[in-house]
């Protein structure tokens, strides 16, 4: 059940992530906006890659040949939503898994940091199912 909560959790991250970028790319005048902020928030989900792993290129190559009205925008774009994503993630998640913000906050950054990620995913999701357990008198954790 944990896990279905989490993939609940970060269809919900999802689903907002693509709600900015297509708002972003409609006034940054893209076509097909919502087809590529589909792609984007698909890519957003994978953590190595996230929004920037497309954007920021992106960005680049937009400045490059000499569009600054949309490279701006789009590193504008990017920052909005990187720091929306920061902020809602951990709520989201924890509201969904049964977890405060700050102990999935943690549990995900010690994942990370710990075994990559499959960690970030995993970590949170073992803490939970770990409590789950507890509460039921499965195993005993503390006292």
């Amino acid at each position: 059940m944990s896990v279905v909560r989490f993939i609940r959790a970060y269809g919900i991250i999802m689903f907002v992530t693509f709600i900015e970028l297509n708002i972003l790319l409609l006034i940054l005048g893209v076509n097909n906006s919502i087809g590529v902020a589909f792609f984007i928030s698909l890519v957003d989900i994978l953590p190595i890659l996230g929004t920037g792993g497309v954007l920021i290129p992106w960005v680049i190559i937009e400045l490059v040949n000499g569009n600054i009205y949309m490279g701006v925008g789009l590193f504008i774009g990017y920052l909005i939503i990187t720091f929306i994503r920061n902020m809602i993630e951990p709520k989201i998640v924890g509201d969904q898994v049964g977890l405060y913000p700050l102990v999935t906050l943690i549990a995900m950054y010690v994942g990370a940091s710990l075994f990559g990620v499959i960690g970030l995913f995993g970590f949170p999701i073992t803490i939970v199912v770990l409590l789950n357990l507890r509460e039921r008198g499965i195993i005993k954790l503390y006292k």
